[in-house]
């Protein structure tokens, strides 16, 4: 406290120190304090199935003349070969999950020891997507396609407002 302004009171000839900037630091610790224990119930994650497959890895592709081992030799061995009605179908999936929550029970239970429940507000984001591919009987690529390409908006939505 040597640094504090001191004032004279006029009064009774004590001294009066201002006590204003102690004040204001006081604030930012509680401030600071409060943003703490306000993110210590905060969590992201990511969580990423498989590479993700864009246009322009699939550009060699040519309908009538690239055959199944070269699309493996190329992007990788598919996820999931099927038939169907127009012959056999490779199927590449991938994901990019991405999910946010906030659990208002973790300051109480800093307090209260583990007996609190969890009241968790969360927001995750599922986009699901897919690289087709269909080929004739003798494994040739007959068409392809992606069945969902990446927008702003995922598919799904978890969450109430």
């Amino acid at each position: 406290m040597a640094n504090a302004p001191v004032a004279q009171n006029s009064d009774s000839g004590h001294s009066v120190t201002n006590v204003a900037p102690y004040f204001h630091s006081m604030k930012l610790v509680v401030g600071a304090l409060c943003v703490l224990l306000f993110c210590a119930g905060c969590s992201v994650r990511r969580a990423t199935l498989n590479d993700v497959l864009t246009p322009e890895q699939v550009s060699f592709i040519r309908v009538g003349q690239t055959t199944i081992r070269e699309l493996a030799d190329h992007i990788g061995a598919p996820d999931e070969v099927t038939e169907s009605d127009f012959g056999g179908v490779a199927l590449y999936y991938w994901s990019d999950t991405k999910s946010a929550a906030l659990d208002f029970g973790s300051i109480p239970r800093l307090f209260f020891g583990p007996f609190v429940p969890t009241m968790t507000l969360t927001k995750t984001g599922i986009t699901p997507e897919q690289l087709q591919v269909v080929f004739d009987p003798q494994w040739t690529v007959r068409a392809y396609g992606f069945s969902r390409k990446s927008t702003d908006e995922p598919i799904i939505w978890f969450w109430p407002f």
